[in-house]
């Protein structure tokens, strides 16, 4: 796969372990499928002796740890991840379940929190101050700060301002036709959350709004807000203390250097990798040879039909790896090493010309 680097200086790369397994190659139709195909598979794995820090899931966008997250949970099995933050503790996501929390409850005293938050995001000319006016009256009157704040006398602008944004949760509390997720997109939208977000054309900005794409597929499964908050609540805890012994969740950049017994690929479309947007091919396939790589001595590339909504189809990448290479579906039962040519080359070469 990487001899198509065109940059690439030649060279003939070779191990002393033998040829090893092949690479398993699976298809699904949806993230959820994928994602809870790989945590039973990972189970499987420790059952059978492997150690949960033998194995790794490699991506390459941060945007989707979410369903990995979600399957790994509900399976019971432990996992870290790496250089980063879980799905829930990223800061468009807080930021997002705040405003649904707010248009949930805005009289309540339990939203104090959430206004604390998005009061001012994006920028509305609340600062210390006057957070600090609408704290003494919601205490003198025994409000919540978002009711507090309509009867506060704040400098005019700010006072307009963060009128309007309390009259857009109150009148999405009242958009019950709706799903979650179409009140959150409303709510984003109208608050000018996502506004803000456009105007910032950093790499991070832009990965917030993945995050916002992805918690918005998430929402449509919850009839009520509370219902949400509990299962964010409960998934922001499960990876739990460091340094045990847990699978390894980490982007394709930071898994540089690291191997692993069994690594898992998902996401592995056209649409993500190397992605519509891709400045650099090369550069995306020498990723693709780095999370290759990282396996020491089973290699797992899925890739999904669909994914947050639109089609896709298997990344280019994973023609370019030989077909007696790779096989078809998981590897169970088939241990031994295969010569080139064999028949699980001939058989893979028997399914691609059936179309399964």
């Amino acid at each position: 796969m990487i001899s198509f680097d065109p940059s690439r200086i030649e060279k003939t790369l070779f191990t002393r372990r033998g040829e090893g397994l092949p690479i398993e190659v699976l298809g699904f139709s949806y993230a959820s499928e994928e994602a809870e195909a790989i945590a039973r598979e990972i189970g499987r794995r420790a059952a059978a002796g492997a150690a949960w820090h033998d194995m790794a899931i490699i991506y390459r966008q941060n945007r989707l740890s979410r369903a990995l997250e979600e399957a790994l949970l509900h399976a019971r099995v432990p996992y870290e991840i790496v250089g980063d933050v879980g799905f829930y503790q990223r800061t468009a996501v807080k930021d997002a379940l705040a405003l649904l929390t707010l248009s949930s409850c805005p009289d309540e005293r339990q939203s104090d929190e959430a206004f604390r938050r998005v009061a001012n995001k994006p920028a509305r000319g609340l600062g210390a101050k006057g957070l600090g006016m609408i704290e003494a009256g919601a205490a003198g009157f025994g409000l919540s700060l978002c009711a507090a704040a309509t009867r506060t006398r704040l400098p005019p602008r700010c006072g307009l301002a963060l009128d309007g944004f309390i009259q857009i949760l109150r009148r999405a509390g009242a958009r019950d036709d709706e799903t979650l997720g179409q009140r959150l997109t409303w709510l984003l939208e109208e608050t000018g959350y996502l506004d803000m977000l456009r105007a910032d054309d950093s790499d991070e900005a832009a990965t917030q709004r993945e995050n916002l794409a992805e918690l918005t597929e998430l929402a449509d499964g919850f009839r009520r807000v509370e219902h949400l908050m509990e299962h964010a609540a409960l998934a922001s805890g499960a990876p739990g203390e460091k340094g045990k012994d847990r699978v390894q969740l980490i982007t394709m950049h930071r898994a540089k250097g690291l191997e692993f017994r069994h690594v898992f690929l998902p996401a592995w479309e056209e649409a993500i990798f190397p992605g519509g947007m891709a400045r650099n091919l090369d550069e995306e396939r020498r990723l693709a040879y780095v999370a290759l790589t990282r396996a020491m001595t089973q290699a797992t590339i899925s890739f999904c039909d669909y994914r947050q909504g639109g089609s896709s189809a298997p990344s280019r990448f994973i023609d370019e790896i030989p077909l007696e290479n790779r096989i078809r579906g998981w590897n169970h039962g088939r241990d031994e090493p295969r010569q080139s040519g064999g028949r699980w080359a001939q058989a893979d070469r028997e399914l691609d010309a059936l179309g399964l």
